[in-house]
């Protein structure tokens, strides 16, 4: 009896995965590597983590012609 809940919450994360494109996961994962890589002091991970993001851009191009729609780490100071 117990079993049916939990195959219930199963199918609604399942359900909720299927909803998430491709471009969102990977953003996701790259946002969660920024906040590591500017906890850490050094300069190389930094540089490791832009050449990635632009590889991403370029598979993954931004839609927002400005600015403001790009990752924090390529915004123009």
């Amino acid at each position: 009896m117990e079993k049916l809940p939990l195959l219930a919450n199963k199918i609604k994360i399942m359900e909720f995965l299927s909803d998430i494109s491709l471009t969102t996961i990977v953003w996701s994962v790259i946002a969660i590597f920024e906040v590591i890589v500017r906890l850490t002091p050094s300069e190389k991970d930094n540089s490791i983590l832009n050449k990635v993001i632009w590889v991403v851009e370029k598979l993954i191009p931004n839609k927002d012609k400005s600015n403001e729609g790009k990752f924090r780490l390529f915004r123009k100071k």
